[in-house]
């Protein structure tokens, strides 16, 4: 494997300036340095010369968190999988699973023999050559929002050399943290601004260099040696499309990670779906988002699934999810006629005017209990009797939106327990599907209502911070089994209008970027 030129070095021994070479798969490295004393310089040297020396027939990808905000340019590099900033926890979570898949398919691949024995090879199939980098190590370790991940990267700096895993980091000092990991750096770079803690960083006493950017020590050869880095380009502006123009035919094996830019829309829907994603969509399933982790589609199956609940914070997204759903299902179901129950406040009226041929508008309990037995879907109660003159009728198909707080109330008891059960146990027969749409908790502690509401539910969305939603008022709802504290190190925090999708039936649960319309 090719070692790269990153600057040069004074061997006073010898009267030269040799050049320094770093071996970009055979060692961690970490830069210790100042304000613009050069670091984020070093990251982009790195870089350029893995790409100047690009091996289409070696599958590597380097993984940036640009903690500095200065390596933005670089990320259409062709063997940059993904470089993100601190702006979208999320998106850091989703370079680290990667990294975690990928070392995954490498253990297997390497069957405990040596990475880099196994990655020279010239035929045969070989693992892929990851490469961490973060920019400004300080910054990631003492920011709250990417403490789940901290035990992560120690694991990573233990054990990732040996299943082809580099890191690369920059840091200004050791605080957050950063002097448990430097016993896995092997390569350690000090640039200005660095003097009194070369001791800690080498382990020995160093000399001073002479103060300019890209200027520093490092041990080379057993001894602390005064260094140079070289830059990337005499001219970046204009160098750097140069070198992605002239890269731009070269196939690679790099998987890119695409990050969501702003809202997902039915107009950018197909420029965030996987580029690997050759599926085709069932036409009868409404579909609702892209998977935040492989941006693939999350559609609702119909055929399986009849009766979906929304779960949320109040604006946090719930009726634009629900308007999305009701249009994808007016246009793949044109038979189906729908039912919209509010509790007065006319919430859904802006949905109902979509479908007024196909719809009614209900507002209250004795509106519904009378609609269902009148048009033949379940005979009415009053007074503990059943109407005995009731009839069932056939239909094409019906939708029921029920967003309404008397449901959860005491006198709605009758519907969720009893009435809408019914309904859903036959819904595959009779063609009827029902979203909950505002589920909220059910009044007065009534655990059997509660528990027919629960077990009639196939899938639900949630629009709400999981792991605060599950600990605090989501604790008896269908997502109440699963555990807070392992919620909350899986999952960042949602974006306004982002959320969850739990199909109950499969017990899968993904994290969703929602079309917004």
């Amino acid at each position: 494997m090719k070692r790269l030129a990153m600057g040069i070095y004074d061997d006073l021994d010898n009267q030269t300036q040799p050049l320094l070479y770093v071996s970009a798969a055979g060692n961690n490295m970490i830069v210790f340095g100042g304000h613009q004393s050069g670091k984020t310089t070093f990251l982009k040297t790195l870089l350029v010369r893995m790409h100047e020396n690009l091996d289409p027939d070696r599958e590597r990808d380097i993984y940036i968190l640009d903690f500095g905000g200065n390596l933005g340019s670089y990320r259409d590099l062709p063997l940059v999988s993904a470089c993100f900033d601190n702006s979208n926890a999320e998106n850091i979570r989703r370079v680290f699973r990667s990294i975690e898949d990928k070392l995954e398919r490498n253990k297997k691949l390497l069957a405990s023999r040596r990475f880099l024995d196994v990655y020279a090879k010239e035929d045969g199939e070989r693992p892929a050559h990851v490469m961490l980098m973060i920019d400004n190590l300080n910054v990631f370790l003492s920011d709250e929002q990417f403490s789940a991940y901290h035990e992560m990267l120690l694991k990573l700096c233990r054990e990732g050399l040996s299943k082809g895993l580099t890191l690369v980091f920059t840091a200004t000092d050791f605080s957050g943290g950063v002097s448990r990991m430097l016993g896995s750096f092997d390569r350690r770079f000090a640039l200005e601004g660095t003097a009194d803690k070369y001791i800690d960083i080498f382990g020995m006493r160093v000399s001073e260099p002479m103060s300019c950017a890209g200027r520093g020590v490092s041990v080379i050869n057993g001894k602390p040696r005064e260094m140079q880095i070289f830059l990337p380009f005499r001219n970046e502006e204009r160098d750097l499309p140069m070198l992605r123009e002239c890269l731009a035919d070269i196939p690679v094996k790099t998987e890119k990670l695409t990050a969501f830019d702003g809202d997902l829309t039915e107009e950018n829907f197909d420029q965030f779906l996987a580029k690997n994603y050759e599926d085709d969509l069932d036409p009868s399933y409404p579909v609702v988002g892209l998977d935040y982790y492989d941006h693939k589609p999350i559609a609702v199956n119909m055929r399986d699934i009849h009766a979906v609940a929304i779960y949320g914070k109040k604006k946090f997204g719930k009726t634009n999810l629900l308007r999305l759903m009701v249009r994808r299902i007016r246009n793949a179901y044109p038979a189906y006629s729908f039912v919209f129950f509010d509790d007065g406040r006319r919430q859904l009226a802006d949905i109902y005017e979509e479908v007024p041929q196909r719809g009614v508008y209900l507002t209250s309990l004795e509106e519904v209990n009378n609609y269902l037995d009148e048009n033949g879907y379940a005979a009415k109660m009053e007074r503990g009797v059943i109407n005995k003159n009731f009839v069932e009728r056939p239909h094409a198909g019906t939708v029921f939106v029920l967003q309404s707080k008397m449901l959860f109330q005491a006198t709605g008891a009758q519907l969720l327990k009893n009435v809408f059960p019914r309904m859903i146990a036959a819904a595959e027969e009779k063609n009827y599907w029902f979203i909950f749409s505002d589920v909220r908790k059910i009044g007065n502690n009534d655990r059997d209502t509660e528990s027919s509401l629960n077990n009639s539910i196939s899938a639900a969305f949630l629009l709400d911070n999981i792991a605060e939603f599950v600990s605090d008022r989501g604790s008896r709802s269908v997502f109440g089994e699963m555990d807070p504290k392992e919620l909350k190190n899986e999952y960042a925090r949602c974006e306004l209008g982002d959320g969850y999708y739990f199909d109950i039936e499969s017990d899968e649960l993904k994290k969703i970027k929602i079309i917004k319309v």
